[in-house]
């Protein structure tokens, strides 16, 4: 570690280096912060146009604002939750119908005799 600041230091080149190299890391991690922020700040915006449109009532503080996003994810994930229940009930009686007609024709094929339900 020694030997590599001692490079740094005695090297004018090498420093240059690390020096434009760690300015190119910080302004990426910048430039990406930035992004983030703005796409934060368009969310909200839509949300916030999306309650005036609505004539919903619009949260007055940051608290309020985080209630009412942490019940609308409640609501959301309890729809999502009972889709997938259902979606799941009815992938199972389907699949048992298909492997049910599968075995049948199966059955019919080897042997020639047609299975009555």
């Amino acid at each position: 570690m020694e030997s590599l600041i001692n490079q740094l230091m005695t090297n004018p080149v090498v420093l240059a280096v690390v020096m434009v190299l760690a300015v190119l890391i910080l302004f990426s991690v910048i430039k990406k912060l930035v992004k983030l922020a703005l796409v934060a700040v368009a969310v909200l915006a839509l949300y916030l146009g999306y309650l005036v449109y609505s004539g919903k009532e619009v949260p007055r503080t940051a608290d309020e604002l985080k209630e009412t996003l942490q019940n609308k994810y409640e609501e959301g994930k309890e729809v999502v939750e009972k889709k997938v229940s259902e979606m799941n009930t009815s992938l199972k009686e389907k699949t048992f119908e298909l492997m049910e007609e599968k075995v049948e024709k199966l059955f019919e094929d080897t042997t020639g005799v047609q299975v009555q339900k």
